[in-house]
């Protein structure tokens, strides 16, 4: 599946900006990211230059063509995902590398994992939450 890229030097940091850079609604990289829909060869072409990636290998890593019938030696290095910046942040914070103990990195887990879980629970219901 192809997932949400971005180039630093693009100035994208979000899927609201890669789909006003690309004129593909958010909606559609939904799709893309659940499996539900491939991008089309179109939208691809559409991508590649925001993203600064090339089009032979968006059409390999979005499984449209083997990456040996278009020359290429291996399956490329999917690029870079996009989140929301908080998400990021939290990952950067969560990793071995981070600058927090291990005690501190743990304590955030667990607050995440017991704060999320309602919205899990919710989302394999079906249900949606009151607003």
């Amino acid at each position: 599946m192809l997932q949400h890229a971005a180039n630093a030097d693009t100035g994208i940091e979000s899927v609201a900006d890669l789909a006003r850079a690309t004129g593909i609604k958010p909606s559609v990289y939904s799709k893309w990211f659940n499996g539900s829909e491939q991008p089309s060869v179109r939208s691809l072409q559409r991508l590649a230059p925001v993203i600064g990636a090339p089009l032979r290998e968006l059409l390999v890593l979005a499984g449209r063509v083997e990456a040996e019938d278009l020359g290429l030696d291996a399956t490329p290095e999917p690029p870079e995902v996009l989140g929301h910046p908080l998400a990021r942040e939290l990952d950067n914070l969560l990793a071995e590398s981070s600058p927090l103990s291990v005690k501190d990195r743990t304590a955030i887990e667990t607050f995440l994992q017991q704060y999320l879980e309602p919205y899990r629970r919710t989302r394999r219901s079906g249900r949606r939450r009151p607003a």
